[in-house]
């Protein structure tokens, strides 16, 4: 991205995060949209953006292992009582 030549790229850039997020309105959504349909660069951070999100979501919707869970409680001191 060349910041020197701003093409919309330093506004989309700075809120890509955000619309993946849901924090947008639906106004600020075409824009960015917008913007990454014809800029490479900002479509390429979109997709990095919305795959890791993706992926974080899901793996935080696994439970965490028992044993790992167990562990950590173990390595800071507190029982499962004071969660």
């Amino acid at each position: 991205m060349d910041i020197q030549r701003d093409c919309g790229c330093a506004s989309a850039f700075g809120r890509i995060e955000a619309l993946v997020d849901g924090q947008l309105d639906a106004a600020e959504c075409a824009e960015i949209r917008n913007h990454c349909e014809t800029c490479e660069s900002c479509a390429g951070e979109l997709d990095v953006v919305t795959s890791l999100s993706q992926k974080f979501r899901a793996a935080l919707s696994e439970p965490c292992p028992t044993e790992v869970r167990d562990s950590l409680f173990r390595t800071l001191n507190i029982t499962a009582d004071n969660t």
